[in-house]
């Protein structure tokens, strides 16, 4: 996925610097996999890692930039690459440490993409009246409505067949929220692809391209819902230290 969003920006030009990000990625994909479940916490603060993070971007592009005229959005594009693919999914990793943590990774699944094809399906059914032509033009009111219930009635058959554990209050807010913000992944991925000009990240899967195309509602997802079951339902204890 972090590979399919460079190559929005970097698909003409040296890739020096998705590799960079890439090994970027992994570290912070690593940093999480480093927390610890009993001690509650990892080697070095999560601001300390964000900190560095940041730091080695900068210093990347002060020893090996190619213009100096580019590399404000340059590093902007590598920094973000980082945050948003690797940041946001490396939140997994933290899920699956949780109580029944493969079963709330699955029900998160099938609530955003249950999610996706409801809005599909009612838009296609319905859809007259657009949701945000300007970044995307198939995107309708009815579809958006339609997502949401997509995503109730697929949480619902998730939480009977594999975790009773929220009540229909809990899986009601979680329709909403996770849909929500599955919704809006969606339309900031489109958002990019706009405005790097391209229709699909890439052609990895046919028809429906590429890894950046069908996890974009997932990585806003995650984060939201991890912080939910840490905060709302304290499953876990597991924190970043912020």
């Amino acid at each position: 996925m972090q590979y399919e969003f460079y190559q929005l920006f970097y698909r003409e030009r040296p890739q020096e610097p998705v590799y960079v990000g890439l090994v970027f990625g992994f570290l912070l994909a690593f940093y999480f996999y480093l927390e610890n479940p009993i001690l509650g916490k990892t080697p070095v603060p999560f601001g300390m890692a964000f900190i560095s993070l940041l730091i080695g971007v900068l210093l990347f592009h002060l020893f090996f930039f190619r213009d100096i005229k580019t590399t404000l959005v340059d590093s902007a594009v590598l920094f973000l690459g980082v945050a948003y693919a690797a940041g946001c999914l490396s939140y997994l990793i933290l899920i699956h440490r949780m109580p029944k943590g493969s079963a709330l990774i699955v029900f998160l699944l099938m609530v955003i993409w249950g999610g996706d094809a409801g809005a599909y399906y009612a838009g296609r059914s319905m859809g007259k009246r657009k949701l945000y032509p300007t970044v995307s033009p198939n995107k309708t009111v009815a579809g958006s409505a339609g997502g949401l219930l997509g995503s109730f009635i697929a949480g619902a058959l998730a939480r009977f067949a594999l975790i009773p554990i929220f009540s229909w209050s809990d899986l009601l807010f979680l329709a909403l929220l996770l849909g929500s913000f599955g919704q809006l992944g969606d339309l900031a991925e489109s958002m990019l692809k706009r405005s790097a000009g391209v229709k699909d990240s890439s052609g990895l899967i046919p028809a429906h391209g590429g890894l950046l195309d069908k996890l974009d509602s997932v990585a806003f997802a995650v984060p939201v819902f991890y912080y939910y079951l840490f905060w709302v339902k304290g499953y876990g204890r597991i924190s970043l230290g912020f």
